[in-house]
């Protein structure tokens, strides 16, 4: 009996694993923390995903695609503090050939680093910074650096609730779907708050979710621009490190910088394997 190359179960695992996160718009920080009473310890999971296929549009003008999906997380948990360490970048191109690359439909991503001061007591402090990317809705960058608090409002050994607030500061560049060529850039300084749920409803079945409430003061409209966003995740384990994903992402935002679709969502299934 042949032996399967090690190398083709890794990768076999990796594309078991890597199912494109929902609109990488919102991030569901509580997905990457772990929950262990030991410490001093590093821990990650990382995915690549690579496809390409072509459907028909007229005998001789089939359109061809190609994506590439990449996701890898880091954590590190000291005695004090921990770190988190995350990555997401999906790149899809449609009618492209051996000659020459174009006409570039979705690339959209985010790197997010997150410290969490003294994160075994009940109320700790949180510091991030992010870079985010979404060219298919027109977002050319979204640079975020703050700051706040954390409280553990709620634990039993099945179940966790956490609250958070705090500042940061929003960079936003768009490209203005109405105008060629125009592009909207806004600094704000807002409030960030959220609140998490992760529960382990049964052996099999667990449930991981967060929500954003996120708004700042624009002086151009002399208004408010608020944004409301969440993560509903539900984890069914099938056999051994094998478990089904579903995932439900969703943004609203009531004053977009510039003129897009104001409520977006994404519903997504999946395979992954824990190491």
């Amino acid at each position: 009996m042949r032996t399967i190359p090690a190398i083709f179960i890794i990768l076999l695992l990796s594309l078991f694993y890597a199912t494109p996160e929902a609109d990488a718009q919102i991030l569901n920080i509580e997905r990457s923390r772990v929950e262990r009473d030991t410490a001093d310890f590093l821990t990650g999971k990382a995915g690549l995903n690579f496809s390409m296929f072509n459907r028909n549009a007229g005998r001789n003008n089939p359109n061809n695609f190609l994506q590439l999906t990449f996701n890898g997380d880091l954590a590190y948990i000291s005695k004090k503090h921990t770190y988190l360490l995350l990555n997401y970048y999906n790149y899809l191109l449609v009618n492209y050939d051996s000659r020459e690359l174009r006409n570039t439909v979705a690339s959209n991503g985010y790197s997010h680093f997150r410290v969490n001061l003294f994160s075994r007591r009940k109320m700790s402090y949180e510091l991030f910074t992010q870079y985010q990317t979404d060219l298919a809705r027109g977002l050319e960058r979204r640079i975020l650096t703050g700051g706040g608090l954390r409280w553990l409002l709620y634990r039993t050994d099945n179940t966790s609730w956490f609250a958070g607030t705090g500042l940061m500061h929003e960079h936003e560049s768009w490209k203005d779907p109405e105008q060629e060529g125009v592009t909207r850039v806004a600094d704000l300084l807002k409030s960030t708050n959220y609140i998490s749920l992760r529960s382990k409803l049964s052996e099999h079945v667990e449930t991981n979710n967060i929500a954003y409430f996120q708004t700042g003061y624009d002086d151009d409209i002399s208004r408010f621009r608020n944004r409301i966003s969440g993560d509903l995740g539900l984890t069914v384990r099938l056999v051994g490190r094998v478990s089904m994903r579903t995932n439900f992402n969703f943004t609203y935002e009531d004053r977009p910088i510039v003129p897009v679709t104001k409520f977006i969502y994404a519903i997504t299934n999946g395979l992954q394997v824990d190491f």
